[in-house]
C-alpha cells in the first residue's frame, strides 16, 4: 500500500458525526507507521538462550508533522487551522452501543485519516503544536503540528453489539492502573487472581498488566459452573454408595459369589443415572443464572 497521497489532501473523517471533520493545509513530507509486539522470554533457568513466546500485539500508532501558514494574508493560524485540529480530540462523544460499558463516558470521536490510498480508522493519541512565526503584532501565522495517530478497534467482550439476552453479560471490565498485580485487581473486583488469569489467557500473575483493559468474570458466572461440578461430585458418591448397598445385600442373601455383579450393575445403572440426572440439572441451574 502506498504511503503518498499524491495531489490528494490527507483528511479526517468524523466516524461519529458522520461526514468530513478536517482537511490539512499541506500534505506532510514524511509519514511514518508503526506496529509493536509484545515478546517474552521463557522463564527456564539454567538456560544460555530461553525460547520466546508472542504475548499481545499493540493498536499500530502512525505519525508525521502538518504545517500550517497564514503569512499570506495575515490570519491568525492558532483561529484559522490549530484549532480545527485540536477539536478532535475533544472528549464530547458518548460511547454507541458495542463497547464496553465500564468506558460509558464521553470520548474523543473515532475518526478515519485517509491520504491517497492510505486508509487508518484511529483516534488522535497526542498534538504537539509548534509556533514557528508571528506578525508585528504578536498574531501566530505559521505552526507545526506533530500529530500521532492510534489505530481504534472495539475490544471483544460479551454482549458487544448484541441485541441478545447474552448481551447482559455477567462479565466486568476493569482497566488496569500502574503498579496494581493481578491478585491485587482481582481482589478489589470480588474475584481471584486464578479466575481473572484464566479469563484473560495469563500465564504470568506477575506479568506487568498496566494499561490492559481486563475481563472479570462474575461470581454468579463462575459459581455455576463450581456449583455443577460439586453437584456431579455429590452425586457419584451417592451412586457409589449404592452400588455398595447392593453388594453388601448380595452376600447378607447367601449369593456372595453374585455381590461384584450386584455392584456393577448397581454402578451401571442407578449410579449412571444420578450422575447424569444430577448434571443436567447443574447445567440447567447454570444456565438460568447467565439468561
Amino acid at each position: 500500500m502506498s504511503l503518498t497521497g499524491g495531489n490528494s489532501k490527507a483528511s479526517f473523517y468524523n466516524l461519529d458525526a458522520g461526514g468530513t471533520a478536517f482537511d490539512v493545509q499541506y500534505n506532510p513530507k514524511e509519514f511514518r507507521v508503526e506496529k509493536s509486539l509484545t515478546w517474552e522470554e521463557a522463564k527456564t533457568q539454567g538456560n544460555s538462550t530461553n525460547p520466546i513466546q508472542f504475548q499481545k500485539g499493540a493498536p499500530m500508532t502512525a505519525s508525521f508533522d502538518l504545517m500550517f501558514d497564514t503569512t499570506m494574508d495575515g490570519a491568525n493560524v492558532q483561529k484559522v487551522w490549530v484549532e480545527k485540529l485540536l477539536a478532535l480530540t475533544n472528549a464530547n462523544v458518548k460511547p454507541a452501543q458495542g463497547e464496553p460499558a465500564e468506558l460509558d463516558k464521553k470520548r474523543p470521536p473515532a475518526l478515519k485519516f485517509t491520504w491517497g490510498t492510505f486508509e487508518m480508522k484511529c483516534v488522535i493519541e497526542s498534538v504537539n503544536v509548534t509556533y514557528l512565526m508571528f506578525a508585528s503584532d504578536g498574531t501566530a501565522v505559521r505552526a507545526r503540528c506533530s500529530v500521532k495517530l492510534k489505530q481504534w478497534e472495539l475490544a471483544e467482550f460479551a454482549g458487544a453489539g448484541s441485541s441478545s439476552r447474552a448481551s447482559d453479560a455477567k462479565i466486568k471490565l476493569v482497566d488496569v492502573k500502574g503498579g496494581q498485580t493481578l491478585s491485587q485487581v482481582a481482589a478489589a473486583a470480588g474475584s481471584d487472581a486464578r479466575t481473572v488469569a484464566a479469563a484473560n489467557g495469563i500465564t504470568d500473575p506477575m506479568s506487568d498488566l498496566t494499561g490492559q483493559v481486563l475481563s472479570i468474570p462474575s461470581k454468579s458466572t463462575s459459581g455455576a459452573a463450581s456449583a455443577a461440578a460439586a453437584a456431579v461430585e455429590k452425586a457419584a458418591k451417592a451412586a457409589a454408595s449404592n452400588a455398595a448397598n447392593a453388594a453388601v445385600q448380595a452376600v447378607l442373601s447367601g449369593n456372595a459369589s453374585n455381590a461384584g455383579k450386584a455392584a456393577a450393575s448397581a454402578a451401571k445403572s442407578s449410579a449412571t443415572k444420578a450422575v447424569t440426572g444430577a448434571a443436567s440439572k447443574a447445567a440447567q441451574d447454570a444456565l438460568k443464572k447467565l439468561f
